[in-house]
């Protein structure tokens, strides 16, 4: 979108209005007091403002790129705030001569004169937050230079910083590049200068085994740090910096960021670190796999760390009424604004007895259950979408009168029973009358490993009345019939795979696709008991949970540190993942999905997703992301996530957040299980988070 085209205004002594700098694209919105950005697409629209300090004129991170803010002092538009977001075209040189030219016109229209003369001190009287607290004339005049002969540690702040660390290691030759050092305040939401001119290096202690191992000219370490997931690292190549986390002692978390020096030294150590981190999460060099580090991950903007795929995410067909459905719901969101359902929080459960909530299942017919030691909460629904407490299913038992406590509960026949895995028998399952409150079969399941986990036969079979489901052990795939005497098992639909293969965790399409993670890959099955269609790689982290959109386009894959979404459709024969194979050089790659370091840093531990879901609801297209980390329910916008954009929103609890899933045939409401309370979470009560 070209609706930044230039920067004018009079240079003193100059009446003639031309341009001084040009950013030619990026993406411009509009946020109305109390309402969501809009995001403005709107080429024709043309949008002026005086360069004033009144403005109030910012710079900061979006997704990785930088942003420029400002609000409207014009009568008319009272209420708005603008903002525009650099696209990955926009070079660090082009935004920040934009930003200081911004500076230098306030300073002209505010003392009358021209800026050539000014102090830095007097130009910087304008800056407001920017990303480095550095005088940022100077910034703006820096050129690339070699590293001085002594590093300069410039710490100004009083900030905590971690411990040194001795890594047993020296530079071997991976990759040694010149770099500033900062540290993220979150008190003053910025990053500080920490040591200017150190050399960043890559060093290897053993074959999967690297440090990040930041060091001055003579040597001595300013900061040293094992490679693992958990860092989430952030590349940005507009702002030539690298952003990650550090966890010290006693799981305190720092973000720190390496500002390069230009783009060359930027990517020579992207690569590095790719590579590295490549050899971490699999036990084996890139240099020995047939997979790259380039082709295992497309990053979003900033992404993961590998390079980006030069195909841009073009825009969906059926995207205005996409568009048409967020503004319905941000029509019902601005009701709920008006009642009292903000998410508040209703407990269920007698807490006597210490147990606590460990389980979540979301009916469609406006019932909702949560499960609690040999308990079961159900939960309706009030006029205001709030969460009612209903009655509780006590003391489950089986046959023999042993209680029984479920490890996983899937809802069946319409909602009106359920089947339940008690982690004391794995050659068991039970199923529940939901009228009774009572297990009235017990099904056996003889003749696997131990089942694993349940799935229905389709994303949304519990709808209907089908008297079958799937089910997994670590090494086997089976279709699981009530109506059989005997064994419940299916046993011309059961597939035995090799040992060591591992499932993790399963999840199936309207049609009765199914998507198994197992420890190695991703599998996707258009039926049970033949082999594979797709293996899709994964990043070396172990899948925690998965989900697949209705129609089998999307699959979306949990690990602890981040989430996968990955686009199963071959455009060259417009055939889905689960139906037809991809050629081995064309295999789906995935977005990924991650926090920002410094809300990483903010939240003071380590982030643990619980399985994200897409919303629910047969016939119902997929809007929303939801999971959760620690006492954090946090959504992404799906279809801005399919173009290119990481925003988020939060909401923080008081507790834990056990489990978390969208209302059935609602993209407005989700329902979170904590520990000891239930509530319903209007998506109008999310904190967005931007950069």
């Amino acid at each position: 979108m070209n609706i930044f085209k230039t920067l004018s205004g009079m240079v003193w002594g100059d009446n003639a209005s031309h341009e001084l700098v040009a950013i030619t694209s990026g993406q411009f919105y509009v946020t109305r007091l109390n309402m969501p950005r809009d995001d403005d697409d709107d080429d024709d629209d043309e949008h002026s403002v005086l360069i004033d300090k009144a403005i109030q004129f910012k710079v900061h991170m979006a997704s990785g790129s930088t942003a420029f803010t400002w609000k409207s002092v014009a009568k008319e538009n009272q209420g708005l705030t603008f903002e525009f977001v650099c696209d990955e075209e926009t070079t660090a040189f082009t935004a920040n001569n934009f930003e200081i030219t911004v500076y230098q016109c306030m300073y002209e229209r505010m003392y009358n004169r021209s800026h050539v003369n000014a102090e830095e001190d007097a130009i910087a009287e304008f800056q407001i937050k920017s990303l480095f607290k550095t005088p940022v004339a100077k910034a703006a005049r820096r050129s690339p230079t070699p590293p001085r002969k002594e590093s300069a540690p410039v710490k100004q702040y009083d900030i905590p910083t971690p411990s040194l660390r001795d890594p047993r290691t020296v530079y071997d030759g991976v990759v040694d590049v010149p770099a500033d050092l900062c540290l993220w305040d979150d008190s003053s939401s910025s990053f500080y200068d920490h040591a200017l001119d150190v050399r960043c290096q890559l060093v290897r202690e053993q074959r999967d085994t690297y440090w990040l191992l930041i060091v001055d000219v003579n040597g001595n370490q300013q900061l040293a740090q094992k490679l693992e997931p958990r860092m989430s690292p952030v590349f940005s190549p507009t702002n030539l910096s690298f952003i990650w986390n550090y966890f010290g002692d006693k799981q305190k978390v720092y973000s720190w960021l390496m500002r390069f020096k230009d783009d060359n030294v930027l990517r020579r150590f992207q690569t590095a670190y790719a590579n590295c981190m490549f050899d971490v999460l699999n036990n084996q060099p890139a240099s020995e796999s047939r997979r790259t580090p380039s082709s295992a991950i497309r990053s979003q903007r900033s992404g993961y760390g590998f390079e980006q795929s030069d195909d841009n995410e073009e825009e969906e067909e059926g995207e205005g009424e996409e568009e048409e459905e967020e503004e319905e719901n941000r029509s019902h969101d601005q009701e709920d604004d008006d009642d009292d359902s903000d998410g508040s929080i209703i407990s269920s459960f007698d807490h006597s007895d210490g147990t606590k909530n460990s389980g979540l299942a979301v009916g469609y017919k406006d019932h909702s259950f949560v499960v609690r030691g040999s308990k079961v909460g159900v939960f309706g629904y009030g006029k205001s979408d709030g969460l009612k407490f209903q009655t509780t299913i006590k003391n489950l038992k089986n046959k023999a009168g042993r209680e029984v406590k479920p490890s996983q509960v899937v809802l069946h026949e319409e909602d009106t029973t359920m089947v339940m895995l008690d982690p004391q028998n794995r050659h068991q399952a039970y199923k529940m009358d939901l009228e009774y409150g009572r297990i009235v079969e017990e099904w056996n399941l003889h003749g696997t490993s131990g089942v694993h986990s349940l799935v229905s036969d389709g994303k949304y079979a519990h709808t209907t009345n089908s008297k079958t489901m799937l089910g997994f052990a670590e090494d086997s795939i089976f279709r699981i019939d009530s109506r059989q005497p005997g064994g419940m098992i299916v046993d011309k639909e059961k597939k035995q795979y090799a040992k060591g293969i591992r499932f993790l965790c399963g999840a199936t399409s309207t049609n009765g696709s199914l998507a198994m993670a197992s420890s190695k890959d991703i599998k996707l099955f258009n039926q049970i008991g033949g082999i594979a269609t797709v293996s899709l790689p994964t990043l070396g982290s172990p899948v925690v949970g998965i989900d697949v959109a209705g129609n089998g386009r999307w699959v979306l894959a949990t690990c602890k540190e981040y989430i996968m979404l990955f686009d199963v459709l071959n455009p060259m024969n417009n055939t889905l993942g689960f139906d037809r194979r991809f050629p081995a050089d064309k295999k789906p790659v995935p977005i990924k999905l991650q926090l920002l370091p410094r809300h990483v840093a903010a939240m003071r531990s380590p982030v643990s997703f619980t399985p994200a879901r897409f919303n629910t609801g047969l016939n119902e297209e997929e809007m929303y992301i939801v999971t959760s980390t620690g006492p954090y329910v946090i959504s992404w916008n799906f279809r801005r996530v399919k173009l290119g954009h990481q925003e988020y929103s939060m909401r923080e609890y008081h507790q834990k957040v056990v489990a978390d899933s969208f209302r059935y045939g609602q993209s407005r409401s989700i329902v979170v299980a904590l520990p000891d309370d239930v509530a319903a979470l209007p998506t109008s009560k999310l904190k967005q988070i931007k950069e």
